[in-house]
């Protein structure tokens, strides 16, 4: 076991040009997103209306959301006044990249950042009319042990797998209470939610094996192997929808459901669209962004590397992937399970 706290440090790097699976999965979403926006009561006396991504990252998936949400609103309920983006997320984040998305906007829009983390109270009370979050609330607000023998709880098993289940317990609620608490009554709530399917399954268990496959190459210490733990929790379809949890936070379950989503890099390496070197750029591209920090963290756990010596161990931990990757590209025919979940606060 572990007292740190482990938490992410956010998205790294070229995060914008490696996030079309999670650009997959927000569109996913639009069909149930315009039934929210059908649904919505808006207050026409108020002067804009407030629309916050909880989750942002560097901008790209964000300020696309943002602009489809606001444009269902114009489009079904008429709305001719302004808007206020809110893109939220972690402090470490690198929020260069979102602003100069920001001021490249060819139709400038009102936006600001928010920095903070989403388990607490980032917003006034009642001033949010819809809030969104998509292939977030996944990642735990801290690390509440290490894993024996992976690198991710989905492989957690007794007292371990029980202090990840009970960590993601705390942080949906927290998020539900935080939320609650800013949205404006009949305001939104929107959410794309990472889970299991039918089979207990993420679909995705060939890239975390490939991580901690990864670190074992790399000849981490026991003690790095054991540190080497992503503060991830993927939840059951029961676990997203908690209606009791809902009710306690007012709110009323508009609507909920789940589908797979296919992040479509090995049908275009069939077809030929994609070479094998690009696909397995691709998937090592898309992981590496999402998932540096922890190793970095790993890494400097013990005091004892220079940084010279991390550079190097997570060029070969990333090379390696990539090798792995194209030599067994059929491993990666990558689905992702999805829980929708639209929310009213009433």
């Amino acid at each position: 076991m572990t007292t740190n706290t482990g938490a992410t440090l956010g998205m790294i790097g070229s995060y914008n040009n490696n996030s079309s699976p999670q650009l997959a999965l927000i569109e996913s979403a639009i069909p149930l997103i315009k039934k929210a926006i059908e649904k919505l009561q808006i207050d026409f006396s108020l002067s804009s209306l407030v629309l916050a991504d909880f989750g942002s990252s560097h901008g790209a998936n964000s300020i696309h959301i943002m602009k489809i949400i606001a444009n269902f609103i114009k489009e079904i309920q008429n709305w001719n006044k302004s808007f206020l983006f809110i893109h939220n997320d972690l402090p470490t984040n690198d929020w260069k990249q979102l602003f100069d998305l920001i001021n490249q906007q060819d139709q400038p829009y009102h936006a600001l950042a928010n920095g903070r983390s989403f388990y607490e109270a980032c917003l006034q009370p009642n001033s949010l009319t819809i809030g969104f979050s998509s292939a977030s609330i996944h990642w735990l607000s801290r690390k509440p042990c290490n894993i024996s023998n992976h690198c991710i709880s989905v492989y957690a098993q007794g007292k371990e797998l029980e202090l990840f289940r009970n960590q993601s317990k705390i942080d949906y609620e927290n998020f539900l209470k935080h939320r609650s608490i800013e949205l404006m009554k009949n305001g939104i709530l929107i959410l794309v939610i990472n889970c299991l399917n039918e089979n207990n399954l993420t679909m995705t268990e060939s890239v975390y094996e490939l991580l901690y496959e990864c670190a074992r190459h790399c000849s981490l210490t026991k003690e790095e192997l054991d540190e080497y733990t992503i503060p991830v929790y993927i939840r059951s379809y029961d676990e997203c929808v908690d209606t009791k949890l809902f009710t306690k936070y007012s709110f009323e379950l508009i609507d909920s459901t789940t589908s797979c989503v296919d992040f479509k890099f090995y049908d275009q390496l069939m077809k030929k669209e994609l070479t094998l070197d690009t696909f397995a750029k691709v998937q090592m591209g898309v992981m590496r962004s999402a998932t540096q920090s922890i190793l970095q963290q790993t890494l400097q756990f013990t005091k004892k590397r220079s940084n010279d010596e991390i550079i190097q161990l997570t060029d070969r931990f990333w090379n390696y992937y990539y090798d792995q990757v194209k030599l067994n590209p059929e491993r990666f025919q990558l689905k992702c399970c999805q829980t929708y979940v639209i929310l009213r606060k009433i």
